[in-house]
């Protein structure tokens, strides 16, 4: 997945979805060093103790162009000069990320399932939608809901993965291929 190329006017739509009044902005992404990869609300934390400024909640917008569009619930970090910077480490390196603050929601500890929007109508791009749900809704059941670390997939979680890959592959053949952003 990557950010957006171009704020164009179904992107502010689904991020109205979201959030009543969008502001979405590129947030350039400065990683630390050594930090664990997507973990922006175990770093966040320490970052503002040691540097000031403070962490601001909301999504991180990511599309595979022509396939859908997604919010991945996300921080960043205000800087004391007001500039906004991602220093969450990517598994993907990547300069910046589109990024969409809400100011109506909190980080409770809880795993929060991205919210998914197909954008074409072909039935595996819903297919592979429906199957990230249910598989994030798999990983956290339970316990798992406030667990952080390597999970063992279950039975159901195998059958769910395999499917969600065929069907990835199979999109890919139709949309081409789902690459990060390498370069502004």
């Amino acid at each position: 997945m990557r950010p957006p190329k171009i704020i164009k006017p179904y992107v502010i739509s689904f991020c109205r979805s979201i959030v009543a009044e969008p502001q979405p902005i590129y947030v350039p992404v400065r990683p630390l060093a050594g930090a664990p990869e997507n973990e922006c609300f175990s770093i966040l934390p320490s970052h503002v103790a040691q540097h000031g400024g403070e962490q601001v909640i909301g999504w991180a917008i990511w599309e595979w162009p022509r396939v859908y569009i997604e919010a991945e619930f996300h921080a960043v970090w205000r800087h004391p000069d007001g500039q906004l910077l991602d220093p969450t480490p990517k598994i993907a390196p990547i300069p910046r990320i589109l990024f969409l603050p809400d100011p109506r929601r909190n980080y409770t500890g809880r795993q929060v399932d991205n919210i998914r929007k197909p954008l074409d109508r072909d039935p595996a791009i819903k297919r592979f939608c429906d199957l990230s749900t249910a598989m994030h809704r798999e990983q956290n059941r339970g316990e798992l809901a406030v667990y952080h670390g390597p999970i063992v997939f279950t039975e159901t979680m195998q059958r769910i993965d395999h499917e969600r890959m065929e069907l990835g592959m199979l999109l890919q053949r139709r949309y081409g291929m789902n690459t990060p952003e390498l370069s502004v």
